[in-house]
């Protein structure tokens, strides 16, 4: 396969990271953001999360070096984010997930100016991924969103190839356009995709038009804009993260379309929960695809931060799921294994947040509907349809071998 993540200017941002968090400067912010959010959530705190702060700073702070990395406007390139550690090339790459990081997706930044002209062009570079969004976001939290376009909104060329220009100027009936606003900072890329097995970001590369109007970023440019990005963010993203935790425990409100809301990606529907469950609990997250383009749902620990889903089935397609005859899926979330095939690990954890998104979702579609059945794992057997598969020890190690292979199509290196 080709991997078009793996390419020059990833390599040379990966690098820039690198230096940033070796920085002897970075360790005090990394404190100061496990502070920030110890002190805010307090007593609310699960105490089996306390332990993961410093974790969850220094993936928050490395994601902020990646956009810093990605935010020269004048010499912009494409860098990846939102990413579990990784290694590739003989060197580690540091984990950069936060905010609810959704495990199908392949995030992209590369700075913008307003008053620049750029050119992006794309082509497949594998199976199409389910969904991709091509925004521009005003801020380094990437929301909201001031302009779109989505994959299947683009006009594409026979081979497979497209352009999107990127200017001040309106789109004045151009399909493949986005105009810039004073205050846009970054281009944001998300590829969903939803059979990890085929689907392939696309290969992207962006253009400055023009001649440049500064030079190119150095490291303390960036590690001074990252620092101070990250520190300053940290109010947005608690926000973020309290809009799920501060449900009632063990609940799931009714779904809805994110248009008008202006955070996140505005054409998906989206559906949350907070749960807290003993070693013996069980919940059966019950949805309809809606004949979406692209429908999942996801675990995150309590943090809003996902899990490991490299390695743990914390995560589910539709496409990776088990569909019952009624066209629904049920997944169910458990802490321990329950045996069915369409297992929401938790990785142990009693306390996780929960996320059913709905992207690319047909004008004439099914409404979104999702539904929440609390009961113990002991009485999945009695209470889960009779169509529902059922794994084996063999045939869960079977399952998550297939997961980690799949994965490993993104950090793969090319010949």
């Amino acid at each position: 396969m080709f991997n078009p993540i793996d390419n020059p200017d990833q390599w040379a941002a990966e690098g820039d990271v690198r230096a940033m968090r070796q920085d002897p400067r970075a360790e005090a912010v990394r404190s100061q953001i496990a502070r920030f959010y110890g002190m805010g959530y307090g007593d609310r705190l699960p105490e089996e999360c306390r332990p993961h702060l410093d974790a969850l700073a220094d993936e928050f702070l490395t994601n902020w070096f990646f956009k810093a990395a990605a935010s020269d406007s004048q010499h912009p390139r494409l860098v990846r984010n939102f990413m579990p550690a990784y290694e590739w090339h003989g060197a580690s790459v540091p984990g950069s997930r936060t905010g609810g990081d959704n495990p199908d997706n392949c995030y992209r930044l590369a700075g913008i100016a307003h008053g620049t002209r750029y050119r992006l062009t794309g082509r497949l570079a594998g199976g199409k991924p389910a969904n991709v969004s091509i925004a521009l976001t005003n801020n380094y939290g990437t929301s909201p969103t001031v302009e779109l376009v989505e994959d299947h909104q683009l006009a594409w060329q026979a081979d497979g190839s497209f352009v999107v220009t990127i200017d001040e100027s309106p789109s004045a009936g151009r399909t493949n356009h986005l105009m810039t606003h004073a205050g846009t900072k970054f281009l944001f890329v998300r590829d969903s995709m939803m059979d990890w097995t085929d689907e392939t970001p696309l290969d992207l590369s962006i253009e400055r038009l023009g001649e440049a109007r500064a030079a190119p970023l150095g490291l303390e440019e960036m590690f001074a804009e990252g620092t101070a990005k990250a520190l300053s963010d940290v109010y947005q993203y608690f926000w973020f993260q309290n809009m799920l935790s501060s449900l009632s425990v063990n609940t799931m409100p009714p779904p809805q379309t994110l248009a008008g809301v202006g955070v996140g990606l505005t054409t998906q529907g989206v559906t949350t929960g907070h749960f807290c469950l003993g070693p013996d609990d069980a919940a059966i997250i019950d949805y309809d695809p809606a004949d979406a383009g692209y429908a999942a749902v996801e675990l995150t620990d309590w943090l809003y931060r996902s899990l490991d889903y490299h390695f743990v089935q914390s995560s589910l397609t539709a496409a990776q799921s088990s569909v019952d005859p009624d066209g629904r899926i049920r997944a169910v979330i458990a802490r321990r294994d329950p045996g069915v095939a369409n297992w929401l690990d938790t990785g142990g954890q009693a306390n996780v947040l929960m996320i059913l998104r709905w992207q690319a979702m047909k004008s004439q579609g099914r409404p979104i509907d999702a539904k929440l059945h609390l009961t113990t794992i002991d009485r999945l057997r009695s209470e889960l349809p009779a169509s529902t598969v059922w794994f084996d020890a063999d045939e869960r190690a079977a399952q998550i071998a297939g997961r980690v292979a799949a994965y490993g199509r993104r950090i793969a290196r090319n010949a």
